[in-house]
């Protein structure tokens, strides 16, 4: 288990948070590789011709860049908005339809991590890469429409990671002021640096996802730690 020197007051004791911001596939719902199957899919569908020769080499990107907008990803390697547009809802009708058929699970420790914080007064956010509709259809799969404080998504924020557009956004709909009062948590490099571009002490890796260790303490992660189950030690 990780820890982490930042984060503390001026006389060097650990400060309690409001608010830690998770991320959502990897870190509180388990993947299990169905993102990268909707990627598959998606390219399939919407780039046939292309697929063949440049299938491994976008699949690899986008397991580079798990934690980003999905929009963006989809831009970045597409060169055309509108390719990037209908590859993203092909994608998304891909993930929703893949977990309504198999469901999906909290990441175990999830839920009692959230409870900890809500007995202790700190706040729960929640972002992602994925458009509102795909997180709201999420957070009602596994019954945390009650349980959240706040989710957003890079389309609501401005930009997704590895910008802070979403921490900030989060942070000024919650009236926090102080970002050292923030803990950013999420199993992907765009996820550590997004949270240290916001200005957040704690920047926290797991390794419940799709990126390892070395990735995540390389991207400047304060601590890594096997999963959000190990959260609350550190609180």
């Amino acid at each position: 288990l990780g820890t982490c020197n930042r984060g503390r007051n001026d006389q060097g004791d650990e400060m309690k948070p409001e608010l830690v911001a998770f991320d959502v596939a990897g870190t509180t719902l388990n993947d299990d590789g169905v993102v990268i199957h909707a990627f598959k899919v998606a390219f399939e569908a919407t780039q046939p011709e292309l697929w063949p020769t440049k299938g491994h080499e976008w699949t690899q990107y986008a397991l580079d860049t798990m934690g980003q907008s999905k929009i963006h990803v989809f831009t970045e390697l597409l060169g055309d908005a509108e390719k990037a547009h209908q590859a993203n809802v092909a994608f998304e009708q891909a993930y929703v339809m893949h977990i309504a058929e198999v469901g999906i699970s909290p990441i175990p420790g999830s839920n009692e991590t959230f409870a900890f914080l809500k007995s202790a007064g700190i706040k729960i956010a929640l972002t992602t890469g994925f458009s509102r509709s795909t997180l709201d259809f999420l957070i009602d799969h596994v019954g945390w429409r009650d349980v959240i404080d706040i989710t957003v998504t890079p389309e609501e924020a401005g930009r997704g990671r590895p910008h802070p557009d979403m921490l900030n956004f989060a942070a000024t709909q919650l009236g926090i002021g102080d970002t050292r009062e923030i803990i950013v948590i999420g199993d992907t490099a765009s996820d550590i640096q997004a949270g240290l571009a916001f200005g957040a002490n704690r920047v926290i890796g797991v390794l419940s996802g799709a990126h390892t260790r070395a990735v995540l303490e390389f991207a400047g992660a304060t601590s890594v730690i096997n999963s959000v189950a190990d959260l609350p030690s550190l609180i």
